[in-house]
């Protein structure tokens, strides 16, 4: 049956094909990098575990590099997916949106964690991500997608930036923040990174095992708990007053 303008055509059977082969090189490839890391991570090992020949493997990806970066760039791709979700579903509300994408970034961590290694983990030697590759393009979207709720509480001016973060001398490195799409001054972006961090500490910490010696079957409460204390420290009440801080919230 053809395709209709409103119907795009299905893929041919050859093409079918070749995405189902990605779809399982890249599980493959992510098994090897569950059992000998980044680092041993090889093509021969990937085409091996496919039942194939390093040659066929060559018709989809040209190098263990090409591989990394085709990896690491579908996990940031897949994070951004999932906290855009997040903060699609949790409506309007600021705080919401906040507790939503915070809630999420470490549950995408606990389900993804080899993809998580990959994207957050220690370098792996003789690996360099293509400037402005895709690698570069997805880790943007992760920013922006974190991001979203920040900008969206400085537009109701409910964002409360401590007068603790005056930190002028950030200000010309954090102006590649604006890549984000929006420029604001340098305080905010300040509280957005340290925020960032926080969480991002928290996550790395349950994921990478450092606390499972306290926390063996994980430490949601936890994370939950510094996502409520966040949230108390940097946002207003919304109908909160107080005189402009020229920061783009109030104090």
């Amino acid at each position: 049956m053809p395709a209709t303008p409103d119907q795009p055509a299905r893929p041919g059977r050859r093409e079918r094909n070749r995405q189902q082969t990605e779809r399982d090189l890249k599980a493959a490839a992510l098994a090897e990098v569950r059992e000998r890391g980044g680092v041993g991570l090889s093509l021969r090992a990937v085409a091996r575990r496919m039942g194939m020949s390093p040659a066929g493997l060559y018709r989809y990806v040209d190098s263990r590099e090409a591989l990394l970066t085709w990896l690491i760039a579908d996990g940031f791709d897949d994070l951004a997916d999932a906290l855009e979700d997040a903060d699609t579903a949790a409506g309007t509300d600021v705080a919401s949106r906040l507790r939503a994408v915070a809630l999420t970034y470490r549950a995408w961590a606990i389900a993804h964690p080899n993809e998580f290694g990959l994207l957050f983990g220690d370098p792996i030697p003789g690996y360099a991500a293509p400037d402005g590759g895709p690698t570069v393009a997805a880790m943007r979207r992760v920013g922006a997608a974190f991001a979203a709720p920040f900008l969206a509480a400085i537009d109701e001016d409910r964002l409360r930036v401590p007068a603790a973060y005056d930190v002028a001398e950030l200000a010309e490195p954090l102006e590649a923040m604006s890549d984000l799409g929006q420029h604001l001054p340098t305080p905010v972006w300040v509280l957005f990174l340290l925020a960032w961090g926080r969480l991002h500490g928290q996550t790395s910490l349950e994921v990478f095992g450092q606390h499972h010696w306290l926390f063996p079957d994980g430490c949601e409460p936890l994370y939950r708990a510094e996502v409520e204390a966040l949230l108390d420290e940097v946002l207003l009440p919304s109908s909160g007053g107080g005189e402009p801080d020229g920061a783009g919230g109030t104090r």
